[in-house]
């Protein structure tokens, strides 16, 4: 009886058992099917994530034009020389519609994009701008543009908008190609700009642009250089060493040059004594310039435009000029006689920019005023006398320029000497572009310098000073020969 009551009890506690059993079961496959609904879940999610990038970027359409013109063979047929041609006819098509230059292939913006673009970062096209300008600063404007498509042709479409929006003054193009999301599309990068023409009066004069590419002739710096056309005359200062390294002006046909080729080598046909003293022949050749060119005011000083500078020649002929031009007829008179003279370009005081002529004669420095009185000869105007409110910044003879080998630094005219090699830097002018040819060419060696970009004419009250030699009469405009006497005590001097 008693045994029989143990059974059933036995009997649950096994049910029990296998109930327990089969939902432990139960559970771990239901979190097995979970896991794996999560696993492929996520992998789907990655695949669809994928596959919608892959739409944005265009590789199902990379992939599709890729394979129809591998089996069609365009692919084959259309090469990138062909992309390239093909490029640049686009865009010229739209300048021609718009009445606009041409643009040209620039080979060195061809060879650094080629060079610089397959590791280039595009998602600041101002540092890509920069990049270039850096890199080609013969470069003044820059317009950049790139896109990519899944096949060269489709390229072509995508810079349709570019291509009508380029401004006239771009002059050049240079683009690169390189391979995208992973070989199955093409990205191109175009570079259109304004190349600057080099720097030269006479490119001045025939295209009148704003701005030319330069490189200083002291520190080889490139640079742009940008200017005023109203300006008649011009100072290029080296934005790097600060130096004046060329000073051109216009003449009366509105022709730029470098201002030493004003200096053209000529002198009234006058005839001195053989046994007249040097100082006195200076000192004649001075006061014949005195007497005969009368001082007019730089128009610089009413208006914005400065004046146009004459040659020696013209000074004559017209009878007139401003202090350059005076300063250039004295100078170049002093020259073609012999002696080592320059025009100084600088400042008088507080009355602003002038110009007068330094001769150097016995170790002696002379300062000729071109616009004053003529020099007494009883109290000869030396530099370290006279000079105290004469400040130089450049000077030419001939052939060259002279500025300052220090800028800025003061100038102490009690011992500073306008011929020194320590205070002032020869400066060839034509080494900025050795092909072109200046506008006259003289046998005899001679020097130039630059000048400041403004300059404004001095006045001065004359005073006329009793002189021991005799005034000379008119220069004759076209005597072939004009002779002069000079009394028995001109013959002495220094």
């Amino acid at each position: 009886m008693n045994r029989e009551n143990e059974n059933p009890a036995g009997s649950t506690s096994n049910e029990r058992g296998i109930h327990l059993a089969g939902r432990f079961i139960i559970i771990i496959i239901l979190d097995f099917m979970i896991k794996r609904f999560i696993f492929w879940s996520i992998l789907a999610g990655i695949a669809l994530a994928a596959s919608l990038a892959a739409h944005q970027k265009g590789v199902w359409k990379s992939l599709a034009m890729n394979l129809s013109e591998r089996i069609s063979g365009q692919s084959a047929n259309y090469s990138t020389l062909r992309f390239r041609v093909d490029l640049v006819d686009r865009l010229n098509y739209a300048r021609i519609a718009a009445r606009m230059p041409d643009l040209k292939l620039d080979p060195e913006l061809d060879d650094w994009l080629e060079q610089n673009f397959p590791t280039m970062v595009l998602d600041d096209m101002d540092a890509v701008t920069r990049a270039v300008q850096e890199a080609l600063p013969r470069y003044y404007r820059l317009s950049v543009c790139t896109a990519s498509g899944p096949t060269l042709k489709s390229l072509l479409d995508e810079f349709q908008g570019f291509a009508s929006k380029t401004a006239p003054e771009m002059t050049h193009l240079g683009f690169a190609l390189r391979e995208a999301v992973g070989g199955l599309s093409h990205q191109a990068l175009i570079v259109v700009g304004q190349r600057l023409i080099d720097f030269s009066p006479e490119n001045l004069s025939e295209h009148r642009q704003e701005a030319y590419f330069s490189r200083c002739t002291h520190c080889r710096h490139p640079h742009i250089v940008r200017l005023s056309l109203k300006q008649h005359s011009l100072g290029l200062e080296c934005p790097q060493c600060r130096r004046t390294y060329a000073v051109v002006a216009a003449d009366q046909h509105q022709k730029f040059r470098y201002v030493n080729e004003f200096l053209t080598g000529y002198a009234p046909p006058a005839v001195f004594s053989k046994d007249t003293a040097r100082i006195a022949e200076l000192f004649t050749i001075c006061g014949a310039v005195h007497g005969n060119c009368i001082y007019t005011r730089d128009p610089g000083e009413r208006k914005e435009a400065t004046d146009a500078w004459q040659t020696s020649l013209e000074t004559q002929q017209i009878g007139q000029g401003d202090c350059e031009d005076s300063s250039i007829y004295l100078c170049d008179w002093l020259l073609a006689r012999g002696f080592q003279a320059r025009v100084v370009l600088g400042r008088y005081g507080d009355m602003g920019g002038h110009a007068w002529v330094v001769v150097r004669m016995n170790n002696v420095e002379y300062l000729l005023e071109s616009t004053e009185s003529p020099p007494d000869p009883r109290d000869p105007p030396v530099a370290t006398k006279v000079g105290s409110r004469y400040v130089p910044e450049v000077m030419f003879d001939r052939f060259a320029l002279y500025v300052r080998t220090t800028p800025g630094q003061a100038w102490r005219s009690d011992t500073d000497s306008f011929f020194s090699p320590k205070l002032w830097t020869r400066v060839e002018p034509r080494a900025l572009n050795p092909a072109s040819e200046p506008l006259t060419r003289k046998s005899t060696t001679a020097q130039s310098e630059p000048v400041p970009p403004e300059r404004l004419a001095r006045t001065s009250d004359t005073s006329p000073a009793a002189a021991p030699f005799l005034e000379l009469e008119e220069i004759p405009r076209d005597a072939a020969v004009w002779s002069m006497s000079l009394p028995a005590n001109g013959k002495s001097g220094r």
